[in-house]
């Protein structure tokens, strides 16, 4: 049962990894350039900065539920669906010509993403065989 030993590590470590882009809220400009290496377009700061923000939270949940169980649930899966979104995004443009230059910038988004959900149905199916087994005594 590795997945639910280390569960709570996990949720810790997976959300403050998440919870780092929550600098694209408070300095987009900076957060693109250093960590995307694309330029800043002002036109689009509401929308970076309301993503960066929902990210950022998102990882705050994701941390806090290590230390709330009651709050896992809901959160991972809210988290899972969110992730998982984004890996479809990458790898749905990844052969198309007009966004291939971005394919390198998001390698580190997109790996983060495709871990977490994959612990995300790794932990999911011990807790299904758990459950089964648990059903059965």
């Amino acid at each position: 049962m590795i997945f639910t030993k280390f569960l709570k590590p996990f949720l810790l470590i997976g959300g403050l990894v998440t919870m780092y882009a929550a600098i694209y809220a408070f300095d987009p400009a900076a957060a693109l350039k250093d960590m995307n290496g694309l330029d800043f377009d002002s036109q689009y700061v509401f929308i970076i900065r309301h993503w960066g923000i929902m990210v950022g939270l998102m990882g705050f949940f994701i941390a806090a539920s290590a230390f709330k169980p009651e709050w896992r649930q809901s959160i991972v899966l809210y988290s899972f669906l969110e992730k998982l979104f984004m890996v479809y995004l990458y790898f749905s443009n990844f052969l198309n010509p007009e966004t291939a230059y971005l394919n390198e910038v998001f390698v580190p988004f997109a790996i983060t993403d495709v871990t977490i959900c994959v612990y995300t149905l790794g932990y999911w199916f011990e807790q299904s065989r758990m459950n089964k087994h648990h059903a059965k005594a």
